[in-house]
């Protein structure tokens, strides 16, 4: 694939609002700057994560930095397991580009997140619903994949990034474990089939 120059900034140090985008380290500007997404380029993702993707042969395997999975020790906690899923990790793989780095979504393409009030709820089934099997039912925005079916997410995968959408951008909302939503995870994933 040709490279897109005008689609990325190189900046020192990115601004407050800038999407860095994560390059491996022999592919790194020398110079020490950063890669920025430019707002066509985050255009351009939230587009193509639409799409559904094409079934692979049999034959071929998904590249595995794909759906490669972030994990954190959590070594305080007394009563969690050992790793957990990185919900902020997670919501900059699968949810950003579309929803933005600051939960305010696109105007006319997509919901925020930022004080929503199905983000916010007390109600999971309708949240959960939403991230594994997508959503279709708001003509002011785009239709969204079903994001966490597609990347196979765990309950555990969910609950970090239901948590990490909760507790940004000024959102107040409970805080959840995979072992409380795990049943409505379940169960959503056998409702889509």
């Amino acid at each position: 694939m040709p490279p897109y120059p005008w689609l990325f900034d190189l900046k020192v140090t990115p601004e407050e609002g800038d999407v860095v985008v994560s390059i491996p380290e022999e592919f790194a500007p020398r110079d020490g700057r950063q890669v920025i997404a430019s707002k066509d380029a985050l255009y351009l993702i939230a587009y193509l994560q639409e799409l559904k993707q094409a079934p692979l042969s049999e034959n071929v395997a998904p590249p595995d930095f794909l759906y490669k999975r972030e994990t954190v020790s959590d070594k305080g906690s007394a009563t969690a397991t050992p790793t957990k899923s990185d919900g902020q990790a997670l919501y900059v793989a699968h949810c950003q580009s579309c929803h933005q780095a600051n939960g305010e979504g696109l105007p006319g393409a997509f919901p925020p997140l930022k004080g929503s009030k199905i983000v916010q709820d007390d109600d999971l089934e309708k949240y959960i619903d939403i991230i594994m099997n997508g959503y279709d039912s708001r003509p002011a925005y785009s239709v969204m994949a079903a994001v966490g079916t597609n990347a196979d997410f765990t309950a555990d995968d969910v609950a970090a990034i239901i948590n990490f959408e909760r507790t940004s951008w000024g959102n107040k909302a409970k805080e959840v474990t995979a072992e409380e939503i795990k049943k409505i995870v379940d169960f959503v994933k056998l409702k889509a089939k």
